[in-house]
């Protein structure tokens, strides 16, 4: 009975990858008949308070309506920043953003690293809230790679400072029952995630190179990637156990550029010939690079200053990611100003960007209330998962640590989500296994951040961000590698700290 009951409970989730992966339908397909299987499952098998039909009906209703709300708030980012890419495209600056970008090095595989690691890094702690990908993927579009690859990159880049999230939010009041416990302090959770993480964001650059051009993408480039993921990792740990969890993603974001850009300038790499970047000839730039990258560099700016001057009680008022659409669109608008668009211009890149977002609110909504319906206390479906994997892991508890917080921003969608939803699980276990909860805390950190690379809410808003909405399965298949050799290398790491390093 308890596997029949684990089986039923994770079926959504597979429903979803085997529709996606499998069968390779577009998501917009799959996530509908996830949420009716749900539903299903939410009125018979999994009625465990024995709500009467009418009270069920009740209960669905409002988290239907809720996943709506929170839908159309995903999809106003994502209308935004494709928005943005596609005043580029229409004004031909797209060109000089790739030119621009280029001075920094011709060699395209340090554009990617660069573009794809660090910017998402930096913009995780300015904003979070999936702006990362929302932004990075159509960047990397705009200097020439293939879409699927600029999606995939991107997620992978943001794979790590989720952890922190917007200003340490992540951390702060994802560990929030550790505090209260007298278990550890934000600082201490902090610095143990950050452990972790800084032999990830060592390897995302190899992996990086090699999702995007294969092995032999290495010519010429091992140095850089060693360089780039050691500087990176290097400040990411000294921000996280030192500074303080506030400060660690956008800190470790704009040093690693600086750091790259140090690099490029002083060390020469021999570059082949298919990865350097070729300037046009007899092709006179239409903008200045100020006014070619505008709507980037008014983000750059904007969402830090506005994260860490107005109160989040404020930003939060109509829900956090609110104020990110906000600030997006208006950087949007400002860009279109500094490109001097016209209003009639502006109007019509708008409307044909909205055309793109119905398909986007119908999945976005479907698998947001699907992770409603699994959260919710009235089917205990998240729980009991988490809960079978706890009870058949034992010593290996710290790996399966990681597993429980990927699993849980996979379905909710958020490394903060996961966070709330098993912090008081994994000190329980933690406490009865003799086992240290600050370690099996960051091990759930770290693995809820990982989570998001293949989260299906977070792959459909980057695909629609570039126009690519029915693309998930190949962006999943980018990712799902990655993914693999990250948690496995994480499950490591945790069992070592957790048994070896840091025993209580």
């Amino acid at each position: 009975m308890e596997v029949i009951n684990f089986v039923l409970a994770a079926s959504p989730i597979i429903v979803v990858l085997v529709g996606i992966l499998a069968f390779k339908k577009p998501a917009m397909k799959v996530a509908p008949l996830a949420l009716v299987w749900t539903i299903v499952l939410a009125f018979t098998w999994f009625n465990v308070q024995s709500m009467s039909f009418t009270q069920n009906v009740a209960t669905v209703d409002a988290l239907l309506w809720k996943g709506i709300k929170e839908g159309l708030k995903i999809v106003a980012m994502v209308f935004a920043a494709f928005v943005i890419l596609n005043t580029l495209k229409a004004t031909g600056a797209i060109e000089d953003v790739k030119n621009t970008v280029a001075k920094i090095s011709t060699d395209r595989r340090v554009q990617l690293v660069i573009v794809g690691m660090m910017v998402p890094i930096f913009l995780e702690g300015a904003a979070g809230a999936g702006a990362p990908a929302a932004i990075a993927a159509p960047f990397l579009v705009a200097l020439g790679f293939e879409p699927v690859t600029a999606i995939a990159v991107a997620l992978l880049g943001d794979a790590t400072p989720c952890s922190w999230g917007g200003a340490g939010l992540t951390t702060i009041s994802g560990g929030a029952a550790l505090v209260n416990a007298g278990i550890s302090t934000a600082a201490e959770n902090s610095a143990m995630v950050g452990r972790i993480h800084m032999f990830g964001v060592l390897i995302i650059p190899f992996l990086i190179v090699a999702l995007t051009f294969g092995r032999k993408g290495f010519r010429g480039i091992i140095p850089y990637l060693l360089y780039a993921g050691v500087t990176t990792g290097g400040t990411m740990f000294f921000l996280s156990n030192f500074i303080g969890p506030e400060v660690t993603s956008m800190g470790t974001g704009f040093i690693s550029i600086l750091f790259s850009v140090l690099y490029v300038k002083v060390v020469p790499i021999r570059t082949p010939e298919e990865y350097r970047y070729e300037f046009p000839q007899g092709v006179k730039q239409k903008y200045s690079s100020v006014q070619a990258l505008s709507p980037y560099l008014y983000m750059l700016v904007l969402l830090p200053v506005i994260r860490y001057t107005v109160p989040l009680k404020i930003l939060t008022t109509f829900g956090y990611i609110v104020w990110v659409d906000c600030v997006i669109f208006l950087c949007a608008v400002l860009g279109a100003v500094t490109l001097r668009v016209s209003r009639t211009e502006f109007k019509e890149v708008c409307r044909l960007t909205g055309r793109n977002m119905v398909p986007v609110l119908v999945t976005m909504g479907s698998l947001l209330v699907v992770s409603y319906i699994m959260q919710s206390a009235a089917t205990g479906m998240m729980a009991l998962i988490a809960q079978n994997i706890a009870a058949f892991a034992k010593v290996l508890y710290p790996a399966a640590a990681v597993l429980i917080g990927s699993m849980g921003s996979f379905i909710t969608g958020t490394g903060l989500g996961s966070n709330i939803m098993f912090a008081e699980l994994h000190v329980s276990a933690a406490q009865s296994l003799g086992m240290n909860p600050v370690t099996v805390f960051a091990a759930q950190n770290a693995g809820a951040s990982l989570g998001n690379l293949i989260c299906p809410n977070n792959t459909v808003a980057a695909c629609a961000t570039v126009g690519e909405v029915g693309k998930e399965a190949k962006v999943m298949k980018k990712t799902l590698p990655a993914f693999g050799v990250l948690i496995a290398v994480y499950m490591v790491l945790s069992m070592i700290y957790t048994l070896v390093v840091f025993v209580v």
